[in-house]
């Protein structure tokens, strides 16, 4: 989201945004190193409190260990599963795996295109805009051309 310059539709649509120390890591630091785009946006947001640093409890490093140890999955989305599993939150997930581990936890979750979905049907973009936060969504990310039609035709049908 953060590299479609849409960071604040999270918050704006969700009641909190919280990343994981190895997300922070990943993003920021390592972000930083190598000139990804959208780091500035992250750090403002944590800065701001839209986005929020939380540390892992002692259960949520645990799970951690534990979705390491039965999948393929990188840290920074096993964090992001304990720590939504662990606090009850949706968690924002676009990979596959990681989403399929996500049903397998029993979380709820939503990719990047649902939560612009989400954020357009609470009345924050038109949809042009909608169209728009898809189209630059495209071009940082794969998006299936079915998840792109879905999106389009509910967010149509609610208008």
């Amino acid at each position: 989201m953060a590299k479609i310059r849409r960071l604040g539709v999270l918050r704006d649509t969700y009641s909190e945004a919280l990343i994981g120390p190895v997300v922070h890591d990943e993003v920021v630091i390592a972000g930083k190193c190598i000139g990804a785009a959208g780091v500035e946006r992250v750090e403002q947001a944590l800065d701001s409190g839209r986005l929020r640093l939380v540390r892992p409890t002692p259960a949520e490093r645990r799970l951690t260990t534990r979705i390491l140890q039965t999948s393929r999955l990188h840290h920074g989305e096993a964090e992001a599963l304990a720590i939504a599993k662990q606090r009850g939150q949706l968690l924002v997930v676009d990979d596959k795996e990681a989403r399929s581990m996500a049903g397998a936890l029993g979380l709820d979750f939503v990719g990047a295109a649902g939560v612009l979905l989400e954020a357009f049907l609470e009345e924050h973009p038109t949809l042009e805009g909608l169209e728009g936060a898809l189209m630059d969504l495209s071009r940082v990310t794969w998006l299936s051309p079915g998840v792109v039609a879905t999106v389009l035709k509910v967010a149509r049908e609610e208008r």
